[in-house]
């Protein structure tokens, strides 16, 4: 066996024992453990009906990690993954349920997502920000920008933010009035 098959698995069991050994301290910050039993009453409650969670940053990765637990989708934005931490949650968050109901939007550059490893669910997304601005990738609105201007906005108007602090051309019109009217300074 070679070394680079060993180092995952290593990495893998060692996260796994700091988190039996920090299980007290970690319990009490077990935010999953609302989320998840907050969406299963949700889940199973006959009026409800398409439970889905999301999330920004911390809010991706937990959003991801009730997705996995309660089995309905979730869509993390910039969200640490859970592939190798999940072993250590209760109920343990495996690599096929993360890929069957979690899916995370993953900017270029941005170090949260590269927090644990990727699930096969994700979705790479460019960003603009100057490559000196170490948190500038993990901005939400700017994400959203990228999502818009690469996807389209069907009939919605697309953020003024975008073109005004992210550097996203002008919108096209598509009233009456110009973007300056719209969107002013």
């Amino acid at each position: 066996m070679s070394w680079r098959h060993v180092i995952p698995t290593m990495i893998t069991e060692l996260v796994v024992v700091i988190n039996t050994l920090q299980s007290e301290t970690v319990e009490k910050i077990s935010f999953y453990k609302l989320t998840t039993k907050f969406a299963n009453e949700l889940k199973n409650d006959p009026t409800r009906k398409h439970i889905q969670v999301t999330g920004h940053s911390l809010g991706g990765g937990l959003s991801m990690i009730t997705g996995a637990q309660a089995g309905i989708p979730a869509v993390g934005l910039s969200g640490p993954n859970a592939r190798i931490s999940g072993r250590s949650f209760d109920p343990k968050v495996t690599a096929d349920d993360l890929n069957k109901y979690a899916f995370n939007i993953i900017p270029n550059r941005d170090v949260v997502p590269m927090l644990d490893d990727v699930a096969d669910q994700f979705q790479l997304i460019r960003c603009n920000a100057d490559l000196n601005d170490p948190v500038g990738c993990h901005d939400s609105t700017r994400s959203l920008c990228e999502i818009m201007w690469t996807c389209g906005t069907g009939n919605r108007p697309a953020l003024c933010e975008c073109h005004t602090q992210y550097g996203f051309p002008k919108p096209e019109a598509t009233g009456s009035r110009t973007f300056e009217e719209a969107c002013p300074m």
